[in-house]
């Protein structure tokens, strides 16, 4: 009785596990079909169910008048210089107070000898400073010997950026913004600090409807480094939707023609992203959890003057009325924010 039940058992089993296993690699082909139509066909709709409109507005007339860009003319090799050739501050004072072809201690003698020795002193300790000054890429005024005025023409920059999404209850936003990039002053340093300023002053007033928030701070860096980190940041933002519906920068104004798509769901949100880059440090940046903070960095932002501004960039997106913005959107194309 057991060796005919052995037997049976024996004949079973390699049916059993015979017909399995071909079934599961007739199954194998359909599960790679099914990934592969998911990347074809689901993968794109998710990608175009954000927003397709934005737009943009700034400038970088800063970086272009910053001194640390250029060699101040005292440092150069001509003209009224410490260093090279020209009319140079050099020993050239000594012949007529008793040194070089008359000997030593003729000509004024001992006051001749003293006078000398103070205009050495004073070229001595004029070319320290100038040394000192150019330590920081050049571009300290000679009258600036204070802390902060070291700090902010030392020739480095810093770049901080901002991104706020704010609730359907600020939509209003959107014209205000495009308002300002249509008919704002990009063209003078003046006017990209004031386009700056009554930005944040209408971030202020919608800050019941801001919901989510980062802040970045970077620096300090080289000029050159701190206007290719700007525009990283800015091209990334911009990047992010289809058409920039209004671009105000340099003076100019563009527009796109382009048919305004209705969006597949419900405007929820405006995301809204600032980018500065200043010569001197902004202190309210740091890491950012309440309503408080971002009332300090909104703040600082709207104070900065014309000459501490390199740069400066705002993106904001959806820009067309009829386009979409979900707060599955939001989470997915700009993991950084946190809610406040």
């Amino acid at each position: 009785m057991c060796e005919a039940l052995r037997a049976e058992v024996g004949r079973l089993q390699p049916r059993q596990f015979g017909t399995r296993l071909p079934v599961m690699k007739r199954r194998a082909p359909w599960l790679v079909m099914v990934f592969a139509l998911f990347a074809l066909f689901l993968a794109p709709a998710l990608a175009l169910a954000g927003p397709r409109s934005g737009g943009s507005f700034g400038g970088r007339l800063g970086f272009r008048s910053s001194p640390g860009m250029s060699v101040p003319r005292s440092y150069s090799g001509g003209g009224s210089s410490y260093y090279g050739g020209g009319n140079t501050h050099s020993f050239h004072f000594f012949p007529s107070f008793g040194w070089g072809g008359y000997g030593y201690g003729g000509g004024f003698g001992l006051m001749g000898t003293v006078v000398a020795l103070f205009v050495v002193g004073v070229a001595v300790a004029s070319v320290s400073r100038a040394l000192r000054a150019s330590r920081g890429a050049g571009g300290a005024p000679w009258g600036g010997t204070d802390a902060d005025e070291a700090e902010t023409y030392a020739g480095r920059g810093y770049v901080y950026k901002l991104q706020l999404a704010l609730g359907r209850s600020a939509r209003g936003i959107q014209d205000r913004l495009a308002s300002f990039a249509a008919q704002g002053d990009t063209s003078t340093e003046s006017g990209l600090a004031a386009l700056l300023q009554q930005t944040a002053l209408e971030l202020m007033r919608e800050k019941d409807a801001i919901r989510y928030a980062s802040a970045e701070a970077h620096g300090p860096m080289s000029l050159t480094n701190a206007e290719t980190s700007m525009n990283g940041m800015t091209l990334a933002e911009r990047a992010r939707f289809q058409v920039e519906r209004v671009r105000g920068a340099d003076g100019r104004v563009h527009q796109s023609t382009a048919t305004a798509e209705e969006g597949r769901e419900a405007l929820e949100l405006v995301v809204v992203t600032i980018v500065v880059a200043t010569r001197a440090p902004l202190h309210q940046f740091g890491e950012l959890t309440n309503e408080e903070q971002l009332r300090a960095i909104l703040a600082e932002l709207g104070g900065a003057s014309p000459s501490g501004l390199l740069g400066m960039e705002v993106v904001w997106t959806p820009a067309d009325s009829n386009d979409s913005m979900t707060e599955t959107d939001v989470m997915t194309t700009y993991p950084e924010l946190r809610s406040l």
